[in-house]
């Protein structure tokens, strides 16, 4: 196991592209028996799963947005076109709205190596809530 006690996704292959899907929601995540947090995580984990890629995939990645304010996905680490980078203060990456989603599409270029992916919209209040998860390369 890569990360343990973490999900894992490890993409679906469609003509040649490795598509992933991450919803941003509330969460309500058990951390000892009978004790719970609530915040906001990706497919109902906080942390959010670790995306599992290769040098040279080329990805798509589906983030949906149940949250109830926009947010949006950096990929830390990752030399990707500014289009992709979540940094939506700073770059024309785009935030996605409650109820919408966008798909961030690039290739994986940089060397293996652990690295990790959060929001860059409202980052002090998100990511406190929890929106953040990891990378693996083999």
């Amino acid at each position: 196991m890569l990360t343990p006690d973490i999900h894992q996704l490890f993409g679906e292959m469609k003509d040649g592209v490795k598509h992933f899907e991450l919803t941003a929601e509330p969460v309500k995540q058990e951390i000892l028996k009978g004790l719970y947090m609530e915040g906001w995580g990706y497919n109902g984990s906080i942390p959010g799963p670790t995306l599992v890629v290769n040098p040279g995939d080329k990805v798509s990645i589906r983030v949906n947005n149940q949250l109830p304010e926009p947010t949006s996905v950096h990929w830390h680490g990752l030399d990707i076109p500014e289009i992709a980078d979540g940094g939506v203060e700073l770059q024309p990456s785009p935030s996605i709205e409650p109820g919408q989603y966008h798909d961030y599409e690039f290739t994986v270029i940089n060397s293996p190596g652990a690295h990790m992916y959060h929001t860059h919209y409202n980052p002090m209040k998100q990511q406190m809530m929890g929106l953040a998860g990891g990378r693996v390369y083999y």
